[in-house]
């Protein structure tokens, strides 16, 4: 608990630096057809995150073990996304970076598993490609990126806890959930900064890779983080999935997830943030819990997150 506050507060304190910097050089992000903001506010404030996040983790004394290797490339994950915030870098050399992450990010964990691990890695890294991306996506309106940050990371530790994870797993998904409390304090509606590409991009591929690890190394079950990811997973998915079959271009902004549309119906960033809030702490992380303690229930229970996401979402996909 110490940890995580300690990031909270370093990340509070490393953004508001941040905050005045960005605003000094003018490093802001114009409203585009993507965004759901209306004036130039300052981005790139993920890099600050990712630092403080560090940080605290050396403050506190933590030996990561295998999980440093993670969290450097969450780092220059980081840099690059600022720079990316800053001068809009090709779409094929930030895919082509991502990548090399996640199959460098997994390599770790499929090594000594032998051919089974060998025929996992490239799954295991596609997966991990996939939801860094979409938590990119999911990054639209104030606050919901950071709220899933904070709240997969504080479940997943306490689940990781009971499960016996180890203590490096453990106290990452703490730093990593006080990190984003702290981010909150300036980026709760309405926003005084944006995480960027610096933010959402390392913070997803810390949480693929965490999700991944979970079940693979540290006895939490599989179903676990699944169901913790489930809105940004669905909303995402399904939405891509939507643009697909109608031909829409891939790569061109839009607003076309849930949440950007609810928050331009009701007019309120806020109020999806509570929406968010009830499902996620409401329905997903009781689940979760019941997946940890019950992990033969695990499919029944993705079916209890997902069915009533996706046929909600299905439904309101004309919404406007």
């Amino acid at each position: 608990m110490l940890l995580a506050l300690a990031a909270a507060l370093l990340t509070a304190l490393a953004v508001a630096g941040y905050g005045a910097l960005a605003r000094s050089r003018r490093w802001l992000a114009e409203p585009t057809a993507r965004g759901s903001h209306a004036a130039p506010t300052p981005s790139g404030a993920g890099l600050a995150l990712c630092l403080a996040l560090v940080a605290a983790l050396l403050v506190g004394d933590v030996v990561l073990g295998p999980y440093a290797l993670p969290l450097a490339l969450a780092l220059a994950l980081a840099l690059v996304g600022f720079v990316d915030d800053l001068r809009h870098l090709p779409a094929g050399l930030r895919l082509g970076v991502y990548g090399a992450a996640a199959l460098l990010g997994t390599g770790w964990l499929v090594t000594g598993a032998g051919a089974i691990g060998l025929l996992a890695w490239l799954p295991l890294a596609f997966a991990v490609l996939a939801f860094t991306n979409f938590f990119n996506f999911m990054d639209g309106i104030d606050g919901l990126a950071a709220l899933q940050g904070l709240s997969a990371g504080a479940v997943a530790a306490w689940l990781g806890h009971d499960a016996g994870a180890s203590s490096a797993y453990v106290a990452l998904c703490l730093a990593l959930a006080g990190a984003h409390a702290g981010f909150l304090l300036h980026n709760r509606p309405p926003a005084s900064l944006f995480m960027g590409d610096a933010g959402s991009v390392p913070t997803g591929f810390l949480l693929a890779v965490l999700a991944v690890a979970g079940p693979w190394q540290e006895g939490l079950a599989p179903a676990c983080w699944p169901i913790l990811l489930a809105l940004f997973i669905a909303d995402a998915g399904l939405t891509l999935l939507f643009r697909l079959l109608r031909g829409a271009p891939l790569a061109e902004a839009h607003r076309d997830h849930l949440y950007q549309r609810l928050a331009h119906r009701w007019g309120s960033h806020g109020r999806v943030d509570a929406l968010f809030l009830a499902v996620q702490w409401g329905w997903l992380s009781p689940l979760a819990w019941l997946a940890a303690r019950e992990p033969s229930l695990g499919w029944l229970l993705l079916g209890l997150a997902y069915a009533p996401l996706l046929l909600a979402m299905a439904k309101y996909r004309h919404l406007q």
